[in-house]
């Protein structure tokens, strides 16, 4: 029996229309109508996760589509902005396209109602042999309360969520069956973007990232903008507890492993208030480091005589 191909169009109509919002018209144009409200600020980012490079493409449809949007609702929290709507642009071989189109939307309709977020259209085209997945994701602040990479000051500390490497861990280990590294292969697959905390984080952050290319790669990105240098305290990280690991294998992911989503950000001391945030969300958030007046380099090393050699993730 021949298995019958639906075209862009009814894939479109199918599984994507259902989960768009009034600004999307319907999907009836090539493009959304929105209309700002006032005193309101737009934040807007875009990511790509391409099939060999962020997800391996054997995984379930449904977590590939969770793992983008939720990459795009990390650059969200890292400013403090509330998260809208999105476009989409997916890019599948057609021979994966009937398997793989429903199950992805069914992961966006549940990560939709997750975070409250709606799609406003995009581009759905076939490829010759890899998924590419681009979305832009479209987020508000209260006008000018958004958090920038730029504002961390002299004596501010530096504060991270969460453990750090965790995914990385995951990455490397994804073939395992292992039971004590269950938690970081869930964390490769389903990061967990801190949007309420990153929105509650405006009125104290000086400056703000998410872990997205490894902790000293975004530290040192804080300390560049802010023109500032970063002493990191090794001994202070929030490591992960895996028995199967040594400790520098675990400094190792956490200095330098990405994909750890987690908010990296910068603030007067206010402990009281952080530890609250703790409680109320759920998480971990550790001092890790101060910001210094500049002097010859962006970020130095404090707790830790021989450091792992490893160089941050880069593309090209």
């Amino acid at each position: 029996m021949k298995t019958y191909k639906m075209n862009e169009f009814e894939f479109i109509n199918k599984y994507f229309k259902p989960l768009t919002s009034k600004e999307a018209q319907n999907l009836i144009n090539d493009a959304a109508l929105y209309k700002p409200k006032l005193n309101t600020d737009i934040v807007i980012s875009t990511d790509s996760l391409a099939e060999g490079i962020h997800f391996f493409g054997n995984e379930n449809p449904r977590d590939i589509a969770k793992k983008c949007l939720r990459v795009n609702l990390s650059d969200m929290a890292a400013m403090g902005a509330k998260p809208v709507f999105y476009n989409l642009s997916i890019s599948v071989p057609k021979n994966k396209a009937n398997i793989f189109i429903p199950a992805f939307a069914k992961g966006l309709k549940e990560d939709q109602e997750a975070y409250n977020i709606k799609l406003i259209g995009g581009d759905l085209t076939a490829s010759l042999k890899h998924i590419n997945i681009t979305i832009t994701i479209f987020g508000e602040t209260p006008s000018n309360q958004a958090v920038s990479r730029n504002g961390a000051k002299i004596n501010d500390f530096l504060y991270v969520t969460g453990y750090l490497g965790l995914s990385k861990i995951g990455l490397d280990n994804y073939s395992s069956n292992s039971k004590d590294l269950r938690q970081a292969k869930q964390k490769y697959l389903l990061p967990q973007p801190r949007i309420k905390l990153g929105m509650e984080l405006r009125d104290i952050a000086t400056s703000m990232i998410d872990v997205s290319d490894g902790l000293v790669q975004d530290a040192t990105h804080l300390a560049i903008n802010s023109n500032l240098s970063l002493e990191l305290n090794i001994n202070q990280l929030p490591l992960p507890s895996l028995k199967s690991l040594q400790k520098k294998e675990l400094l190792n992911a956490a200095l330098y492993g990405g994909d750890d989503y987690e908010l990296l950000f910068s603030c007067k001391e206010n402990e009281s208030r952080l530890e609250d945030l703790a409680k109320e969300y759920d998480v971990n958030i550790t001092k890790i480091g101060v910001f210094k007046k500049f002097q010859k380099i962006y970020l130095n090393f404090k707790g830790f005589d021989e450091l792992p050699i490893k160089i941050s993730y880069s593309h090209f």
